[in-house]
């Protein structure tokens, strides 16, 4: 059952935000050097931005050390993208040191304060897994459940694809409770 949990979760993460390809303008690097000085000023939306350009090498030489820099500073900013990244680059061990256990701290920190879907699917996979931390399949389940109701397509191929392995081996009456705590304390992810 692990395996194929653990398959599904990595398949499906490259849809994350770390690993989304920056856009392509018709001048790469004018567009870097812009994004470089609003993130200098601060602006945490362009840290992330700029964290992505380097991490796809998107009008400059690729840097992942230095993507790290930006994204952690953004999502240091509590802007969603870079705190969904910053939890993937130290999941992934991506321009700094892998660390899972503040991954899933920066997943669980970006689900909670934004009520985000995607954030709840990353830390629900590393409870499932026990990355990072205990094993909490249940919650995990739970959560990962809540991110698909959120909107979240990949939680929702995460489940049909877990579905038989976790089938009868759940305790449906817990997973629901642990459901309606989530959104009684935090309201429904997006």
């Amino acid at each position: 059952m692990r395996a194929v949990i653990l398959a599904s979760i990595l398949l499906l993460g490259a849809a994350s935000p770390a690993l989304a390809q920056a856009p392509t303008p018709p001048d790469a690097a004018t567009q870097y050097r812009d994004m470089k000085t609003r993130a200098e000023a601060g602006d945490a939306e362009a840290q992330w931005n700029l964290g992505m350009m380097l991490l796809n090498g998107e009008g400059t030489t690729r840097n992942e050390r230095e993507a790290w820099r930006w994204v952690r500073a953004s999502g240091d900013a509590g802007y969603e993208n870079g705190m969904i990244s910053t939890a993937v680059m130290l999941a992934l061990g991506q321009g700094t040191t892998r660390d899972e256990a503040q991954a899933r701290d920066w997943y669980r920190r970006a689900a909670e304060r934004h009520r985000s879907a995607h954030a709840l699917r990353g830390y629900a996979g590393m409870l499932i897994m026990g990355q990072g931390g205990p094993q909490e399949a249940e919650r995990g389940l739970a959560y990962l459940e809540l991110a698909g109701e959120g909107g979240d397509e990949n939680a929702l191929r995460i489940l049909d694809a877990i579905a038989p392995q976790v089938a009868g081996r759940i305790d449906r009456p817990r997973v629901d409770a642990l459901k309606a705590e989530w959104v009684a304390a935090r309201g429904r992810p997006d």
